[in-house]
């Protein structure tokens, strides 16, 4: 058997173990941890909005003045009054609409135990019966073009109706002194975010706007609330996209908290209905 010199097979070994070292898999790749999300650095708005809402429950009632833009049924003014009860808020509002193209036209709206009713010359059914009855499960064509509307006009006087059951899913954008007709107050920039808001809000048609908003891409929704040195809302302005109405846009100056109030709805001999079909002059935008 040849002898084999000592370095040769200290050469033909390293050689070895480097062709099996060159010749062992890689290992598989690590899958990368995914990016941890950005905590959200505006402040919970659930401290504030819980103090506000029962501050309003401990007054039960307000006056106010009411501003803003219906979509297609026009530019609306008026004085209203809400009545709070555990569940809901009655509402009474009374002033003047202007849709395109037209003088102003008087308008009363009531909302009381969730069914809505309104009165304007552009949409009586009868003769002698100026009130109409607005259902929000309505089926007749003017309870699935009017009820969206109003209901928007309702959730204007009601911050309520807004921020209840979604508090810990609002944002403080941001706050800055300000004034609301030469009182003092504070203004609040406030951010809904849709997809939490529609996890927890408790009320069905609350849940279905914002699951709507937050499937259609719309992270937040913003709000701006004043309130005054009290904590009591001071005026509300929200903008939102209606079905049926377009984009409805209302401002509520609140005065006379805890003032007693008296909202009704109308008799019923006072309400009329519409035939089958569209009302006269309120189609829809196309």
């Amino acid at each position: 058997m040849p002898r084999v010199h000592p370095a040769t097979a200290l050469t033909t070994a390293l050689l070895g173990a480097l062709t099996a070292v060159s010749c062992a898999p890689s290992p598989a790749p690590q899958p990368s941890k995914p990016a941890a999300a950005r905590p959200d650095p505006r402040a919970s708005a659930e401290p504030l909005l819980t103090d506000v809402l029962n501050r309003i429950d401990e007054q039960g009632s307000v006056r106010s003045d009411v501003r803003g833009d219906l979509g297609f049924v026009g530019e609306l003014h008026g004085d209203g009054a809400v009545r709070y009860a555990p569940d809901h808020a009655d509402v009474a509002l009374r002033g003047t609409t202007r849709p395109a193209a037209q003088p102003p036209q008087p308008v009363e709206l009531a909302v009381v135990d969730g069914v809505g009713y309104l009165k304007s010359p552009l949409l009586q059914a009868e003769p002698g019966k100026p009130w109409l009855r607005l259902a929000a499960d309505g089926t007749d064509f003017a309870a699935m073009l009017l009820s969206p509307a109003l209901a928007q006009v309702q959730d204007a006087t009601d911050p309520r109706a807004t921020f209840g059951g979604v508090a810990a899913a609002t944002k403080i954008q941001s706050s800055a002194p300000d004034q609301v007709d030469g009182t003092p107050a504070t203004r609040y920039s406030l951010r809904v975010l849709t997809a939490q808001g529609a996890a927890t809000a408790p009320d069905e048609r609350q849940r279905a706007r914002l699951r709507k908003a937050a499937e259609a891409g719309r992270a937040e929704i913003g709000y701006e609330l004043w309130l005054d040195d009290d904590g009591l809302p001071a005026r509300f302005a929200a903008t939102e996209q209606v079905a049926q109405a377009g984009q409805v846009s209302l401002t509520s100056t609140y005065r006379d908290w805890g003032a007693p109030v008296e909202i009704t709805a109308p008799p019923a001999d006072q309400i009329g209905a519409f035939p089958d079909g569209p009302p006269p002059g309120a189609q829809p935008p196309r």
